[in-house]
C-alpha cells in the first residue's frame, strides 16, 4: 500500500518597506512574527537606539561612521510567542514594514 507524501507547506510572504508607518496593525496580529526572523539587521536612528538600550536590548550596534542596527539575525530578541514585546516602541522601520501573503 502507498502512502500519499505529505509536504509541509510554506505560506509565501512579500514585504513592502511603506513611506510611512503601516495604518492597519491587523497583518501583525495575524502574523507569527517572520519579519522579525527574517533580516540580519534592523537601521534605528541614535533616539531609537537609546530607547531600545533602556528597553533591555543587548544586540545594539553602535556605530560611528554609519546606521545605528539592531541586530535581529536568528529572531529579534523582542519576539516573544510570534509577538513582538515592545510593539509600541518598535523602531521606525518594523512601522513601516508590512508583509502580505502571496
Amino acid at each position: 500500500m502507498k502512502f500519499p507524501r505529505l509536504v509541509p507547506s510554506k505560506i509565501k510572504r512579500h514585504g513592502l518597506l511603506l513611506d510611512r508607518p503601516a495604518s492597519d496593525p491587523l497583518p501583525c496580529k495575524t502574523c507569527d512574527g517572520a519579519c522579525c526572523r527574517a533580516f540580519p539587521s534592523v537601521p534605528i536612528s541614535w533616539p531609537e537606539y537609546e530607547r531600545l538600550h533602556a528597553l533591555g536590548a543587548t544586540r545594539l550596534h553602535f556605530s560611528l561612521t554609519g546606521r545605528h542596527l539592531l541586530l535581529i539575525e536568528n529572531g529579534c530578541e523582542f519576539l516573544a510567542d510570534g509577538r513582538c514585546a515592545i510593539y509600541p516602541d518598535r523602531p521606525d522601520v518594523c512601522r513601516r514594514f508590512i508583509c502580505e501573503e502571496c
